[in-house]
């Protein structure tokens, strides 16, 4: 089927249609432990009748600690200029970019893709430009709202995907705003638009409605919302058709939105760098799906091994350490009989004049608690996450470093994947500086001190070269191309930085000037260099002299 032209809608929808159920029924295999995994990283383990004696969520704080161990420092950004004299407006790039970077919403946008990948295997950040906002930003993406070609194997190959599919669920004023005339004729979706009575639970759904958040689930016995809601889906996708010349109508994809049967919007691709403004970023690398291998799965049965172990223990405890009382069972009246509980005892009832024999539990052994510390530690291990407590206060700082390095190792290669999605995130940011920052407007970034500071974007600067001559009009638009946003590798570990700092103040023991303080510094990241420089002059300058130094036999 080839994709028919925006002017023939009904076979626009047929073929959305055809695009819908290839990335439904792929997927479908694709997410088939995903909410098992989102279970177990929410403590929801081990389903029994009974209320467990034991239950300890290790997955969820080896989740915790894998995500904080990536997300505790912001990553050292750069943007570098291709062409040597373009070097200042790489500077102004850098600050428009870092302007955004800073913002609080993007931290969280990446602690959230972290957590997401660990639990799934993937998730996905977007680059969008907000007209209502006049401005881009840097914003998560639900991996389960999300459908891919399967015709791509790797996150990285995300931009050669000849469709993607972004489901979102909108008020439909809000879709009445956003396409003002088609979103008049969008309905609400009973599915979305509704709530359920009472504590009935939801039905899970054998479609494409199962993954979405479940908020917007179906429910039984469901009633009429006071919002009323649709789901509206969003495609990226290859184009190949051309014009009479022989160029293609759209060279950067088509872009369209659609709500049930109503195409909102067909359009072509919005950005200058003709890419969708999404990309994948994968916790393990999968041989035979971009999708990834999420950091859950391998942890499942030792964590139930964990919580049976522990349970039984503490269970055995519990009974074996209280009174036994064996009687006849008309040894007392019935309400009598009500009075005593097992709470204080074990009561036994047995038949007159019949052989009852009791056989006490064999005792747990001691060393279980040693026993389910070691499946942790070997959960520990799985994972990449080693903690340095209870190690021998004798150790060198430098062996600590040493180990925990070594020890690092799986979430070194999980940053390495994060640093690289962060690189395509930020060559798209700087594309939307060129086709949206069109004016000077003042910015607010994080100042090395941690403070908020202004920055005046000035767009003059940004199209001139080194020397003041300005690009053309036509060099303009494929300008971002000049540049590169590149991430140091391994900032976004502390240990890394910790690591980078030791080895400069070991060099500058060593060498006596190099690297500079500055250079240490900027490495540590405790606040504005020059600033912590200025402030040790002047705290030298209040300081007494040193003494002379001595002579022989101590005279001066």
């Amino acid at each position: 089927m080839s994709i028919p032209p925006q002017s023939e809608e009904s076979k626009v929808l047929r073929f959305l249609d055809s695009i819908d159920s290839e990335a439904e029924s792929v997927k479908r295999q694709v997410i088939k432990n995903w909410e098992e995994n989102i279970r177990q990283v929410r403590g929801d383990q081990w389903r029994i009748r009974r209320a467990p004696y034991f239950m300890a969520n290790v997955i969820g704080n080896e989740t915790k600690k894998a995500v904080g161990t990536l997300t505790e420092t912001k990553p050292q950004i750069q943007v570098s200029a291709i062409q040597p004299e373009l070097s200042k407006a790489a500077s102004v790039l850098y600050n428009a970019v870092k302007a955004t970077w800073d913002r609080h919403s993007t931290d969280d946008a990446i602690y959230r893709l972290c957590k997401f990948g660990n639990t799934l295997g993937c998730g996905f950040l977007r680059t969008p430009y907000d007209p209502m906002r006049d401005d881009f930003f840097v914003e998560f993406v639900d991996p389960r709202r999300v459908f891919l070609d399967p015709g791509i194997a790797y996150a990285s190959d995300l931009d050669q995907a000849q469709y993607i599919r972004i489901d979102n669920v909108l008020s439909v004023h809000e879709v009445k705003r956003r396409f003002p005339g088609r979103g008049s004729l969008v309905k609400p979706d009973a599915r979305y638009s509704s709530y359920p009575e009472g504590d009935r639970s939801p039905t899970r759904l054998a479609t494409v409605l199962s993954m979405q958040p479940s908020v917007y689930r179906r429910f039984r016995g469901a009633r009429p919302g006071p919002i009323p809601r649709c789901e509206v889906k969003e495609y990226w996708i290859k184009d190949p058709n051309i014009n009479d010349s022989g160029n293609l109508l759209f060279p950067g994809g088509r872009h369209i939105f659609r709500a049930a049967d109503v195409i909102l919007s067909d359009e072509p691709n919005p950005y200058w760098d003709g890419l969708p403004d999404i990309d994948m970023f994968e916790w393990d690398v999968d041989y035979d799906s971009p999708w990834g291998i999420d950091g859950v799965s391998d942890l499942r049965r030792i964590q139930e091994a964990i919580n049976r172990m522990g349970d039984a223990w503490v269970r055995n405890y519990l009974l074996g350490s209280n009174f036994k009382i064996i009687a006849d069972l008309d040894a007392l009246d019935p309400d009598q009989w009500d009075k005593i509980d097992n709470e204080a005892g074990l009561v036994i009832r047995k038949k007159p004049q019949r052989e009852f024999r009791y056989e006490p539990p064999v005792t747990p052994s001691d060393n279980l608690p040693g026993i389910i510390q070691g499946f942790i530690q070997l959960m520990d291990m799985l994972s990449g996450n080693f903690d340095m407590g209870g190690r021998s206060p004798v150790q060198g700082s430098s062996a600590l470093e040493g180990l925990q390095a070594a020890r690092q190792t799986l979430i070194r290669a999980t940053s390495r994947r994060l640093e690289s999605l962060l690189e395509r995130v930020g060559q798209k940011l700087i594309s939307r500086v060129f086709q949206f920052y069109t004016s000077d407007r003042i910015l607010l970034q994080q100042g090395p001190n941690k403070d908020w500071i202004s920055y005046i974007y000035e767009r003059q600067k940004l199209l001139q070269k080194d020397n003041g001559d300005m690009r053309s009009v036509e060099e303009r638009q494929k300008m971002y191309r000049d540049f590169r946003f590149l991430v140091t590798p391994g900032s976004s570990l502390a240990m890394t930085r910790i690591q980078r700092t030791m080895a400069a103040l070991q060099l500058r023991a060593a060498t006596g000037v190099a690297p500079s303080v500055r250079r240490i510094l900027q490495e540590a990241d405790l606040g504005d260099p020059d600033e912590l420089i200025q402030e040790g002059i002047e705290e030298a300058k209040l300081l007494p002299p040193p003494p002379p130094p001595k002579g022989r036999g101590g005279r001066q």
